[in-house]
């Protein structure tokens, strides 16, 4: 007879390799339905596993159920207030649905409990911040975020981001910075 211990790791290995395959059926194969299904027979067996309560979310999201994707990264904040992939995965939920401001706190809270193991989430969340800031006019900050970017990522990362962003951040910079002393000169006329 299979004691408890024992039991336990096949049930956990059956959640792994159902995780597994419904990730690649939702990345590789598109097949939306197919993972949906092996993600609800792992959170059958778990259901408190939150990566496959994230991939729910992710396969959700990309199928316009956004509501339904955020009770799933909800649910595994809840679980695991820690993950930042969930953080990271509700802020671009969030800002797709377009509630910016919470997409924002959600991504710091992502960059607040990145681990070793999430270095991979970096460069997607730096994108994701940045491309918030830009969206909510706050050049600047978008510029210190990209900076910092370029010091904390591989090169590959860092250039990537570098070309996607610095030259559109620096002409808004210097925008804003002709609007401004536009109005400073119209005021001044004013008084």
């Amino acid at each position: 007879m299979k004691t408890t211990l024992e039991n336990k790791k096949v049930r956990n290995l059956l959640v792994e390799k159902l995780i597994r395959e419904a990730s690649d059926n939702f990345s590789y194969n598109r097949d939306y339905e197919l993972a949906l299904e092996q993600i609800e027979q792992a959170l059958k067996i778990d259901r408190n596993n939150v990566k496959a309560l994230i991939l729910k979310g992710d396969v959700l999201f990309c199928i316009d159920m956004d509501e339904k994707a955020l009770e799933c990264f909800e649910n595994a904040i809840n679980i695991d207030p820690t993950s930042a992939e969930a953080y990271g995965s509700k802020a671009g939920t969030l800002d797709v649905l377009g509630r910016q401001e919470e997409a924002l706190n959600f991504c710091e809270k992502a960059f607040e409990f990145i681990k070793p193991k999430d270095k991979f989430l970096l460069t997607s969340l730096y994108d994701q911040k940045i491309a918030l800031l830009i969206r909510m006019k706050r050049f600047e900050e978008a510029k210190k975020i990209l900076n910092n970017a370029i010091r904390t990522l591989n090169n590959e990362d860092a250039n990537y981001l570098f070309n996607c962003y610095k030259v559109m951040i620096e002409n808004y910079c210097r925008l804003r910075q002709k609007k401004l002393a536009k109005a400073e000169k119209l005021s001044l006329k004013v008084i």
